[in-house]
């Protein structure tokens, strides 16, 4: 691991640079010091720029939210979520007659995202003994506890529904040190019940390959992954071939005892890193 102050520290050394958003860019409540500066400046270099977020919602509503964070669409190439990912695989479903899910879902999840399938032929129902499959944005709110969904999730298991789940992640922080819960905890609780889960997002590799089709670029030692979280941002790019920077102050900033843009200690951090035997070759502790 390389430690660097910033992101300017390796403009010169891609082209292509790929940045998770939440522990990344903001907090959900607000951007972090320094975000749209390093991203305009990344951009006056003529470096093309995505944003690759396990967000369980359409790419456009995160355009929104960018925007509202004084991230405009001239400072970026194209976002991707895994909402987005997700959309585009069950639309293909739908032309194909529905092949490989049903038309009806038990939907688990905030009504903020209820709206995810909006324009295609599915139906939600509120039964999971009228559902084909089951999909997962995640909690209802910042303290919500396993509990909250899972009589939802022990009914779909009772009919042997499989799971979709629109955000890997288990855990996302803000910067005050509250963690709140992700889809990815309901996934994992699905599992255990021998439950069939499939999942759209980062680390998985389908969505790398969408990355580099709209890029129209092939060269994957050009390219740099921008994250905060080990399982899915560093997992993600290191198994695609990808080069990693990882941001210390995002979700493993209570581990490490740091805020975003403090430096983190090496050894700690080395300790982290072993534990999930994952590596960045790069890490800064902000943009």
């Amino acid at each position: 691991m390389n430690f660097k102050s910033g992101i300017r520290d390796l403009a010169d050394l891609y082209d292509y640079f790929i940045f998770d958003i939440w522990g990344v860019i903001h907090d959900g409540n607000s951007a972090y010091a320094g975000v749209v500066e390093a991203i305009t400046f990344l951009r006056s270099k003529n470096k093309k720029i995505c944003f690759l977020s396990n967000a369980p919602r359409r790419a456009t509503k995160v355009a929104a939210v960018l925007k509202g964070y004084g991230i405009t669409p001239d400072l970026y190439d194209f976002i991707l979520t895994s909402g987005e990912a997700a959309y585009l695989d069950l639309e293909k479903n739908q032309k194909n007659g529905f092949e490989n899910f049903g038309q009806n879902y038990l939907y688990i999840g905030p009504d903020k995202d209820l709206d995810l399938l909006d324009g295609l032929d599915y139906k939600i129902v509120k039964n999971a003994s009228e559902a084909d499959f089951a999909l997962t944005t995640g909690f209802d709110g910042d303290y919500s506890t396993l509990e909250e969904k899972l009589p939802q999730i022990i009914d779909a298991k009772k009919f042997n529904l499989p799971l979709i789940c629109v955000n890997p992640d288990l855990i996302v922080i803000k910067q005050n040190g509250l963690e709140l819960l992700c889809a990815g905890v309901l996934a994992e609780e699905y599992k255990k019940m021998s439950g069939q889960v499939f999942y759209y997002g980062k680390p998985y590799e389908t969505v790398y390959k969408m990355v580099c089709e709209i890029f129209n670029n092939l060269d994957n030692s050009k390219m740099l992954a921008i994250g905060d979280a080990l399982e899915t941002d560093i997992k993600g790019a290191t198994n695609f071939g990808i080069d990693s920077v990882l941001i210390t102050g995002g979700i493993l900033s209570n581990i490490l005892g740091v805020k975003y843009g403090q430096v983190a200690d090496k050894m700690k951090l080395e300790a982290v890193c072993k534990k999930h035997q994952l590596s960045p070759k790069f890490v800064i502790p902000s943009l």
